[in-house]
Parts: C-alpha cells; sequence; structure tokens
C-alpha cells in the first residue's frame, strides 16, 4: 500500500501565497487513516483535509518536498483519480431525489422548450 503525490503547477489560484508554485494532492491508495497518518507526519492539520470524489490533502513548496523524502510516491495526476482510495458515499436520502412541483415544473418548461 502506498502514498501518492501527484505534480501540478498552480498558476494564479487560490492564495496569492501559493501562485506560481509546484503543487501536489497527496491520497493514499489503501485507507484514509494511512492518509491522514501521513500527513499528520508531514505537519498537516486535519481541517486541511478535502473530502471531495478523491479524499486528498493540498501539498505545496517544503511540505510537498518533505512528502516526497518521506516516501510519498510520485505518479501523474490519471493514476491519483485509478488508484486513490475513496470515502464510502451513504445512504440516499428520499427528499434528496425528489424533486419539489416548482421544480418539476421548471424542468418541464425547459424541456419543451429545447
Amino acid at each position: 500500500m502506498a502514498i501518492l503525490i501527484d505534480s501540478f503547477h498552480n498558476g494564479a489560484r487560490g492564495p496569492i501565497r501559493f501562485w506560481h508554485r509546484r503543487c501536489g494532492h497527496l491520497v493514499s491508495d489503501a485507507s484514509l487513516e494511512e492518509l491522514h497518518e501521513f500527513a499528520e507526519g508531514l505537519g498537516l492539520r486535519r481541517e486541511w483535509f478535502q473530502r471531495k470524489s478523491v479524499p486528498h490533502y493540498d501539498l505545496t513548496g517544503e511540505i510537498y518536498d518533505l512528502a516526497l523524502e518521506r516516501g510519498a510516491i510520485l505518479v501523474s495526476s490519471r493514476e491519483i483519480v485509478r488508484r486513490a482510495v475513496r470515502i464510502e458515499a451513504g445512504p440516499v436520502r428520499e427528499e434528496a431525489i425528489t424533486l419539489t412541483k416548482r421544480e418539476s415544473r421548471a424542468k418541464l418548461t425547459v424541456l419543451s422548450s429545447a
């Protein structure tokens, strides 16, 4: 099992201190516990964890280099998406998939005018 990191150039996005820097997404292909443990060893705070379709920590600068020094494996972004552990989806609530009457009418209006 491995800790993986990809590499990309940030450009002019996010806080200015992160502009035009090499960045990466830190993920695990085994478990979220492994990821959190590795991140803690890098000095990352748990609230920086991003619970997205690919759960990860964003890394830049010295922390990025430290992750590589401590054994994170550099892979492509495509490999990150393919191998990263995912968060289990909980049950879908019925109200989340039921359209209100107003939403249903709006959809019908859009569809009929297309």
